[in-house]
């Protein structure tokens, strides 16, 4: 999975790897799906910012009780 936020501030989990879109100033899914992401809360992971030239890959974990 990745993380990217887009140059308004967006905040997308993403399930495959995006492409940045410097003319719609986004991060999208090369992948036609039409849920290949979801939107997160704007102040997680406050390091990932549009400037950056990949996105972030993160790791979904299950914590057992």
């Amino acid at each position: 999975m990745y993380v990217a936020r887009d140059k308004d501030g967006t905040l997308c989990v993403f399930f495959n790897k995006p492409v940045k879109s410097d003319i719609w100033e986004i991060w999208q899914s090369r992948i036609d799906y039409p849920r290949d992401y979801f939107k997160l809360d704007s102040s997680l992971f406050p390091e990932v910012k549009w400037e950056d030239e990949e996105p972030t890959e993160v790791e979904l974990v299950k914590k057992e009780k």
